[in-house]
């Protein structure tokens, strides 16, 4: 039987713990080190981006600054999480040869949460895997998983929810709205739960590492025997502190440049989603610069890094694009459990119609907050669309008009202007409701033979509900609004419902952008 070291480390700062990471798999990755099973916890919390994601999109810095949460950046991929000091976290540090695996898969996914479904067992909590990377109860997440690696080494590493706030989690996360489909969920707090919730109480600490260690000595086949960390590992962890509390690694993605210049598209799978953020010359049709994000898990770690750097100065043109991706799928110089290239080249097309936009004289920033369904913007607009939705939740919270299909254009709002621009284009306004509603007026525009629409919705609605506005086969050109907080809020569910009571804004100037070449 194989002696591993189980490495505990007291609550550590976020830069701290990521320094630690890194040494701790890079060491790994030089045979310098043994195999560990590693505990660690933060102090204080810390709010943390997955490794290919950005931080103004994902994390709420300002309500973190006023809170005393820390922002830093894991060296794994993944999903932004909120750390507490009542979380657990767990890590497995070992060589690839261990397991026979030169890249991770989701059966070795599996095999590592499977020590920690052991161990919730022994706890009195019956739980399970979900892939791609999750452990769940009744559906429930209670731990999410993550993993990168190093020459011959992995990472695998993992939370407990041991207690949770849900309230800051909320606050300090931009949770994107996309997951919420994919795990057919409304609320967070549907989503997850943690060891206080399912059994009443809280175990002390000592118990669930127990637990988890008896979990991975019986499905690894090991003994874990208490170990420090060597010398070697405390120099190396100096030397690379100074880099893990830097903005440089903080802010290491940064998708937004100058915004006349920035054109953005996401897409939702069951792994993840993916967002490109494309920074262009438009006069010289090329691409300067692109930014691939979103919580998925990408092996090996510098692939992204190296798809964006051949994307770079590449044509803006969607087959030469798409054949540079394809070569890194199709070679393995990238590989995404459950993510295809098709996965990423929907973005990139979406993003290029949107660039298409811009030929109306349409500035390129609004561009960017137009979505289509059905056809591309030109082809939608030589249909004539003769129908305007507006949103209901644009309507002043107290107006009497507020839920229902009309308005009384008292000029109070958004809507009602909104509402005018349409008339003065002969167009039909009808006000949406809620999701079931829109699902409905889409049935009967298909039905009447409406030719194609102009619809006002957020960007984060549109992306989460883009494959119904295609199977309701209406062609439509869908414009952002302004102040959009259900999603952010985590309010999907009054919004979907038609309960939302906050008030958005329609963006008239890019409705009457849109509009003004619909006259032509």
């Amino acid at each position: 039987m194989e002696t591993w070291r189980l490495l505990d480390t007291p609550p550590m700062r976020a830069a701290e713990n990521m320094a630690l990471d890194d040494v701790l798999v890079e060491l790994k990755g030089r045979g310098a080190i043994p195999n560990t099973i590693h505990f660690l916890q933060f102090r204080p919390k810390a709010a943390l981006v997955g490794f290919h994601q950005s931080v103004q999109e994902e994390i709420r810095t300002q309500y973190c600054r006023d809170h005393g949460i820390e922002v830093n950046r894991r060296i794994t991929g993944g999903g932004a999480i909120l750390f507490d000091e009542t979380q657990l976290g767990w890590e497995v540090i070992c060589d690839k040869s261990f397991f026979g695996l030169e890249l991770p898969t989701g059966r070795l996914f599996k095999s590592l949460c499977d020590p920690v479904v052991t161990a919730l067992r022994i706890l009195g909590v019956e739980s399970g895997f979900r892939p791609r990377n999750d452990i769940e109860i009744n559906g429930r997440k209670i731990s999410g998983t993550g993993g990168t690696e190093s020459d011959g080494a992995f990472l695998f590493q993992g939370t407990m929810l041991v207690d949770f706030d849900v309230d800051t989690m909320l606050r300090s996360l931009r949770i994107p709205v996309e997951k919420l489909r994919a795990k057919e969920i409304n609320s967070v707090k549907e989503r997850v739960t943690c060891l206080n919730w399912e059994l009443g109480h809280t175990p002390p600490l000592r118990t669930i590492k127990k637990a988890i260690r008896t979990g991975f000595e019986e499905h690894l086949g090991i003994r874990l025997e208490p170990g420090n960390l060597t010398t070697a590992e405390r120099r190396l962890f100096k030397e690379k502190l100074k880099y893990y509390e830097s903005y440089e690694w903080v802010h290491l993605v940064k998708p937004t440049y100058e915004k006349s210049e920035v054109v953005q598209a996401a897409h939702k799978t069951d792994a993840g989603l993916v967002r490109f953020t494309l920074v262009i010359n438009l006069p010289r049709k090329i691409l300067k610069d692109v930014f691939i994000t979103g919580d998925f898990l990408s092996f090996p770690t510098r692939a992204l890094f190296d798809l964006e750097a051949e994307l770079r100065g590449a044509p803006l043109d969607y087959d030469h694009i798409r054949r540079i991706i394809a070569d890194f799928f199709d070679t393995g110089r990238i590989i995404i459990a459950g993510m295809s290239c098709e996965d990423f080249c929907r973005p990139i097309g979406q993003a290029l119609q949107k660039i298409a936009i811009s030929k109306y004289g349409i500035p390129l920033e609004y561009c960017n907050l137009i979505s289509v369904t059905n056809g591309s913007f030109a082809e939608i607009m030589r249909k004539k669309p003769s129908v305007l939705l507006l949103p209901y939740c644009a309507k002043l919270p107290d107006c009497e008009w507020r839920y229902r299909k009309g308005c009384s254009v008292c000029g109070e709002c958004s809507v009602g202007t909104a509402w005018n621009m349409g008339l003065q284009k002969r167009m039909k306004n009808i006000c949406i409701t809620g999701f079931e509603d829109l699902i409905v007026e889409l049935k009967c525009l298909k039905a009447s033979g409406t030719e194609a629409f102009i619809g006002c919705c957020c960007q984060p609605f549109f992306i989460k509900h883009a494959d119904d506005f295609e199977r309701a086969g209406v062609p439509g050109i869908l414009l952002d609004i302004d102040n959009t907080t259900c999603y952010e809020l985590d309010r999907a569910k009054e919004a979907y419902a038609g309960q939302f009571t906050s008030r958005t804004d329609v963006n008239l100037d890019l409705l009457r952008a849109v509009l003004n070449v619909h006259q032509g």
